[in-house]
């Protein structure tokens, strides 16, 4: 089979799992060739194989209080750099078409009649069996029928809501690393700024407490108690496998990891960013500490006596591609 993998750069979780289903698909017999496309551009992961289709397409923009700006995201979006990819890439060369919730990939082939899998976290709350919020699942399961049609989900969440769905996408280099609990917190907060982020972990109340936070400005300085590092794969893999705790917004992939590892996890979700909001709450059922703001006395209160919870995910990573290969063949 030829397949074209489409990723989205929106996060950097998108390309840290989509790396692990790479390769396992380049292992499998059944794939002769497999190109990549990329989207969005938020992304600051280096990946360890050749892009050949790169588009600007749509990502979203960070306001200064933790929350999406809807504004910036829509002034900010490529939408001709979208259709200059539908046109473009010539789709009619791959059997298959893989999408980690990309819509150059899922709309290039729902319009030349390709078969499309639906990878990501998101494709979960389509199912019948996802917990509700508000009536908002309606709106994502529209939204995401609009945004990335596919023909086939593959998704993944911290429990099997249905059958489609798999244990997280644990990265190798997790698995395999040597755990420690050393006297720092990892801090994971792209929605806030850096300036934010320097003055709430810079008070008084944390004066003893040691942070290292990764922020998208490609700095690196220490000030106070706070440690400034420019995001970097090898480098959060190393400080995620070793810090005492994790403060993070509501991403699958970084809290997935943390589960994992067994840290100790604040989750602070992007404010009404549905997919955050519905990982939030299942987190908290897991008994996970999840707020809703930058929080002097709740962070100070979860540093002193929050309590860590592991899940031993088990590696499904070969069990989603033979689900991706087996449909595929079947269509073919």
């Amino acid at each position: 089979m030829k397949i074209l993998f489409g990723i989205q750069a929106t996060g950097n979780g998108h390309l840290s799992r989509a790396t692990e289903l790479y390769n396992l698909l380049r292992q499998n017999p059944a794939v002769e060739k497999i190109d990549v496309l990329v989207s969005g551009n938020n992304s600051k992961i280096d990946v360890p194989f050749d892009i050949k289709y790169q588009f600007s397409g749509i990502s979203f923009s960070y306001g200064k209080g933790g929350k999406i700006n809807v504004l910036k995201s829509f002034l900010k979006a490529n939408i001709f750099s979208c259709i200059k990819g539908i046109l473009a890439v010539r789709f009619s060369r791959y059997d298959l078409i893989i999408s980690d919730y990309e819509p150059i990939s899922a709309w290039g082939a729902k319009l030349r009649g390709i078969h499309t899998v639906g990878l990501g976290n998101i494709f979960s709350a389509t199912s019948k069996q996802f917990p509700r919020m508000s009536g908002s699942h309606r709106i994502t399961r529209w939204f995401t029928k609009i945004f990335c049609p596919v023909d086939q989900k593959v998704a993944m969440h911290y429990h099997k809501f249905d059958n489609f769905i798999f244990s997280p996408i644990i990265r190798s280099e997790i698995r395999d690393a040597r755990v420690s609990h050393e006297n720092f917190t990892l801090v994971y907060l792209l929605s806030y700024t850096q300036e934010q982020l320097l003055e709430f972990f810079t008070q008084p109340v944390f004066a003893e407490k040691q942070f290292v936070v990764y922020t998208n400005t490609g700095q690196n300085f220490k000030h106070k108690n706070v440690e400034i590092k420019a995001l970097n794969t090898a480098a959060f893999t190393k400080d995620i496998t070793s810090c005492s705790g994790v403060i993070t917004a509501g991403g699958f992939q970084t809290t997935a990891e943390a589960l994992y590892l067994g840290k100790k996890l604040l989750c602070i979700p992007i404010k009404k960013q549905y997919e955050q909001q519905c990982n939030a709450l299942i987190l908290q059922e897991l008994g996970i500490t999840v707020a809703k703001d930058l929080d002097t006395v709740a962070t100070a209160h979860w540093l002193t006596a929050g309590k860590a919870v592991k899940i031993d995910f088990k590696d499904e990573s070969k069990e989603m591609v033979d689900s991706i290969l087996r449909e595929s063949l079947k269509v073919a």
